[in-house]
């Protein structure tokens, strides 16, 4: 009975294949896009680096790679004092990159990126920070624009000194979500508080003394007209006066004229004009008048006659 085994010759064919593809892959090097790889080998650090694409090596070579795009890490709750020895919690991030080129003297002198990130730029953030507190008279005036970019010139450039020889291009430091110790939390928001209720003040006192120029300018103008209105009547009044004064003026010397005309041959003639033949039928007597004769009537003596 025969079986179907592999013979020898066949496994150690497959074996040698095997480890020719091994070995062979171990002759290739791909580095990725925005990457680059450190080569070492028996402890040995290569000064050049291997730049992204495809290389053939060594397949002794050992590498390490590193990113060299942009890289931002942030701190949070980082405690800031100032002069008034209070302390301000803020969040503070430094964008970087690693120079391509000196990443071998990166990795002979620190390690990897992470290395890098632990040992040089945490330790240098913190010790910018608190010195550029010292700078700060008041922790509130960590919200000020022109206190923010000056702690952000003086962390950019203390970080820059620092890091740019060991192999680090910083690019931005930014502040963000600044906050106040709680007894300055408290002081602020009374003040605020404040501020507000004074400005309510302030908007109604406005609004009442629009109201009083408003009354004002409405007693002016009833006041302007009842000067008007009385004015007028003063002038009705003044015309009707001298009206009249002209109207007795005029009357008087029509009277004047009048009497002057008035003569006794005047009046002698009217009564002749308006005498009508008869005789007054009564006469007063005596100085007193006290004696009244009754005359006839001039026809009764006609007929007598």
């Amino acid at each position: 009975m025969s079986t179907n085994r592999p013979g020898k010759k066949t496994v150690i064919t497959i074996v040698l294949l095997l480890v020719v593809l091994v070995s062979a892959k171990q002759f290739f090097l791909t580095v990725p896009a925005g990457h680059n790889e450190v080569a070492t080998m028996f402890g040995k650090v290569y000064d050049v680096p291997y730049d992204e694409g495809f290389h053939i090596v060594n397949p002794l070579l050992r590498f390490t790679r590193f990113d060299l795009r942009q890289q931002t890490r942030t701190w949070q709750k980082v405690q800031v004092p100032s002069q008034d020895k209070l302390k301000t919690s803020m969040d503070v991030s430094v964008t970087f990159r690693l120079d391509g080129p000196r990443t071998p003297k990166i990795y002979q002198e620190t390690g990897r990126l992470e290395d890098v990130i632990i040992k040089h730029i945490t330790p240098k953030v913190r010790s910018l920070l608190r010195e550029a507190g010292k700078t700060v008279k008041q922790s509130q005036d960590f919200y000020l624009d022109m206190v923010q970019q000056q702690m952000q010139t003086y962390m950019e450039d203390g970080l820059t000194s620092y890091l740019e020889p060991k192999g680090v291009i910083v690019q931005a430091v930014l502040f963000r979500d600044i906050t106040l110790p709680s007894v300055v939390t408290s002081a602020v928001i009374q003040t605020k508080e404040r501020q507000e209720q004074l400005e309510r003040e302030k908007a109604q006192l406005k609004i009442v003394e629009q109201q009083a120029q408003q009354q004002v300018k409405q007693a002016e103008a009833k006041q302007e007209a009842a000067k008007s209105e009385a004015k007028a009547v003063k002038i009705h009044a003044d015309a009707k006066a001298y009206r009249i004064e002209k109207e007795a003026v005029a009357q008087a010397r029509a009277n004047k004229l009048l009497a002057e005309s008035v003569t006794e041959e005047l009046i002698r003639y009217n009564s002749i004009q308006k005498w009508n033949g008869e005789y007054p039928q009564t006469l007063l007597s005596g100085e007193s008048g006290g004696l009244i004769l009754n005359l006839p009537a001039a026809g009764s003596s006609r007929q007598k006659q």
